[in-house]
């Protein structure tokens, strides 16, 4: 039995993990209903509502947490809901199996992050090597395979191979190095891997969709931040769909990475209407962010005070 302040900060963490499992698994649920209906919001407005999906599990859990360990914070809700012993905790109880069980999970899939981290910067150094400087400053690598993308997490940039620069007007090619550059300047390959970190606690095909979503919002604000410095939006389309074309021997698999943001390999469509399209969707009211995290956050505070009555009812620890 460890007792104490030890066995506050245990308990603590308990109560969060089990308030996470119910954030989770409520999110997932509104996700799957929502995916199978179009929603016309901004690619701005969708960006944010994604960071929301995977973050507010974590911040309803942490409040519910502090909530249910001093319930007294918020008054009348002290006799409301409350958690057994706060300050005792067994490590062969329920309450310990639980927690080591959350921890062990947690720390492989911060060592996954880690470890496509540690290959994306080792990739990153090869490929350094093997890259040119041309009169513009720009990163050019010389082969055959037309491809444009951003690579690095603290300090990204763009690369162009020659068989791309090569097949482009001066113009076109402007195109993709913009595109290229609001990659590395809003850190989107950084962005992809905190990210999927976060995405990773989700059911494995909801985590996928989330990444995929993910990855298209960067698309469009890079395509959006071409469009600001001067380009048409049709001609950043027609750019996009030449680009696919001569590099359509390439296949996905072979080009893709969690971690490089490509000009012209994710959902090609969705990008291609977004540009065309006169209405871009609406954008998405703070209040309702703030809303969504207050009723998570109840729920999370109800289940997690109800799951542990039943079990401590059940169980004697």
């Amino acid at each position: 039995m460890i007792l104490g302040q030890v066995a506050l900060w245990l308990n603590l963490l308990t109560i969060a993990a089990l308030g996470l499992f119910v954030g989770i698994l409520l999110v997932s649920a509104v996700c799957l209903s929502a995916s199978r209906h179009s929603l016309r919001i901004s690619a701005s407005s969708r960006r944010l509502l994604l960071w929301s999906v995977v973050l507010l599990p974590w911040f309803a859990a942490s409040t519910a947490a502090v909530i249910l360990a001093f319930p007294n914070i918020l008054g009348g809700v002290a006799s409301l809901a409350h958690w057994h012993h706060i300050n005792a905790f067994n490590l062969y109880s329920w309450h310990g199996v639980f927690t080591i069980a959350f921890l062990s999970l947690s720390g492989f899939l911060v060592l996954q992050s880690f470890k496509r981290a540690h290959r994306h910067l080792a990739q990153l150094r090869l490929l350094m090597q093997l890259c040119d400087r041309d009169k513009s400053d720009q990163s050019i690598i010389q082969a055959q395979g037309p491809q444009a993308f951003t690579s690095g997490l603290l300090r990204p940039k763009g690369f162009y191979t020659s068989g791309l620069r090569d097949q482009l007007t001066a113009e076109e090619f402007e195109v993709v190095r913009l595109h290229e550059e609001a990659h590395a300047q809003k850190f989107d390959p950084l962005k992809k891997l905190i990210f999927a970190l976060f995405a990773s606690f989700f059911p494995a095909r909801l985590g996928d969709y989330l990444n995929r979503q993910m990855a298209l919002c960067m698309e469009q604000r890079a395509d959006a931040y071409a469009h600001r410095q001067g380009w048409s939006e049709t001609f950043i389309a027609q750019t996009l769909l030449k680009v696919t074309r001569i590099s359509n021997g390439l296949q996905p698999k072979e080009r893709s990475s969690a971690l490089v943001c490509y000009f012209a390999l994710d959902q090609l469509d969705a990008r291609i209407r977004y540009l065309l399209s006169d209405d871009k969707g609406r954008n998405l009211s703070p209040l309702l962010l703030a809303g969504l995290f207050v009723v998570l956050t109840g729920t999370c505070l109800v289940s997690v005070d109800a799951l542990h009555h039943t079990v401590e009812t059940l169980f004697s620890h």
